[in-house]
Formats: structure tokens, sequence, C-alpha cells
């Protein structure tokens, strides 16, 4: 009879910050990892006690932290499938993080890069310019980055108040994303010119140099943490091997049974998205 061995469970690493409320970042992103199979391993840049949207939240970066929890777990023998990179809570952190994509990647693993700059045409006031420089440094090794339609600007060097006005430009800005380093991109609140109603993802893969988008209605008016509950999904799709095209479709797929399921049971949108029942 053939013998089947058990490998040990494979562990992702995820770095972003972590809220007391709100399921955002590493409150979203554990869960989903955990869905898919994988140890979820967090490492918190800052502590809050709420998202960025509630006026008043605390944050705290978490810098001498994180150094001292990367220096100790560099001493112990540990892989991980991947690493998602997200929230920075301090500019000071940018090195770090970078030899932790580094160190990951010798070893086999997907870095995935949210490069988390702004939203809605505006780069968030938490993060000074020079977050713009730090992320496009910090891209170049990603295998995969999730750029909303904001933070793909400001990674271009575009005025992120005007977005691209045709389904070609739209293309064109991920094959501009991908030629910043990462080998594939999927922008995320992508537009669509002609339909204001849809919104949805548009991907490059550079491996290929095959483009494709993913539309769909737009639900609510905005729910945050949506972006975090995606790039959870891709990443645990691509770690467990399946191809770039279906995994970005699968992701898309799940985050948005969460919208809509949040949507169906009147759950208000600064919570973030309702936890998976699946991933």
């Amino acid at each position: 009879m053939p013998m089947f061995v058990r490998r040990p469970q494979r562990a992702i690493l995820l770095v972003s910050d972590l809220p007391t409320w709100g399921r955002v970042a590493l409150a979203s992103a554990a869960p989903l990892v955990e869905a898919a199979g994988f140890q979820a391993c967090s490492l918190p840049t800052a502590l809050l006690s709420t998202h960025g949207a509630y006026p008043g939240f605390v944050l705290e970066p978490q810098t001498a932290f994180l150094e001292k929890a990367w220096a100790h777990l560099r001493t112990l023998d540990l892989t991980f499938a991947g690493v998602s990179l997200g929230f920075v809570g301090d500019r000071a952190q940018f090195p770090l993080l970078e030899a932790i994509a580094t160190t990951v990647k010798a070893a086999g693993g997907l870095v995935l890069v949210d490069p988390i700059l702004g939203d809605h045409g505006r780069r968030y006031g938490l993060f000074h310019e020079d977050y713009v420089p730090a992320f496009q440094s910090l891209i170049r090794g990603a295998d995969v980055i999730t750029p909303n339609l904001t933070e793909a600007a400001l990674l271009l060097g575009q005025d992120p108040t005007q977005g691209p006005t045709t389904l070609e430009e739209v293309h064109q800005w991920t094959r501009a994303l991908g030629a910043l380093g990462p080998r594939r991109v999927v922008l995320t609140s992508a537009p669509f010119p002609g339909r204001p109603d849809h919104t949805g993802v548009a991907w490059y893969d550079g491996t290929t140099d095959e483009t494709g988008v993913l539309a769909h209605p737009r639900l609510g008016t905005g729910i945050p943490g949506t972006g975090d509950a995606l790039a959870a999904r891709l990443i645990s799709f691509l770690a467990r091997g399946v191809p770039f095209r279906r995994a970005v479709e699968r992701a898309v797929r799940g985050t948005l049974a969460d919208l809509r399921r949040s949507l169906a049971h009147g759950r208000p949108p600064l919570w973030g998205p309702e936890g998976p029942l699946t991933v």
C-alpha cells in the first residue's frame, strides 16, 4: 500500500496593523489565512484602537517590537510559504520590511505587498510624502502587489484625483505598475469607463504579459477592510498553487460574498466586512 506522509501545516507571515475594533488589516487577514489551511503568523507594525476612519482613533507604531521580534524569529528554524506586507506604522520600518521580504523570498516564499497609502483620490494624512518612494522601493522585490486606484496613481507619479478614462488606460496602468518591479499586479477599485455603477479589479501577469479585468456592481458606499480581505485570500490561493488568474477570480468572488452578507445583515460599513464563512 502507498504511504502518505503528512507535512506540517505551512505558515504565512502577515505584517500589518492590528486594530482592537474593525475587521481590517490583521483582524481581517488572519482568519482568512487560517481558513485557507495555513498558520497565520501576525507581526504587527502598529496597534490601533480602531482603524483610521473612526474619529479619535489611537495608533501606536511598533517599530522597536518589530525589530526585536524579527531578530528573535531569525534565530528559529522557521520558513514561511509567503509574507503579506501592508500598513507601515512608521517610515523607519521600511528597511526592516524589505529585509523580511528578501528573507522570505530567498527561502522560496511568496511576497505580496499591499502598498497602503491612501484612497478616494488622496493620500492618508497619517503618511508623509516620503512613504511613496519607500513603497516604490519595497514593491520592487514583490511577487504581487494589490494597490487601489489612488495608491496606483501615487506609485506611478500620477494625479490621484484623475484616474484612467478608458479600459486601455487601465491596462496601461497595470503594466506600468509591473514595470516598477512586481511580477504581478492586482489593481483594486478599478474604474470601468461608461459604467459608473461598476467597479472591480484589473490584473496584469508579467510572467505571461496577460491583462484582464473583473467587473461587478458597486456594493455599498465603501467598506474598510475590503482590500485586506482580498489580499489575504489572494496570497493564500497563490501559496496553495492556484494559477494567478484563477486565484484573482476566487479572491474577488469570496470578498464579494463577504460584502453581500454584510449588507444583507445590516452591518455598519465602518465595522468592516463580516468574517468569512469560507475562504
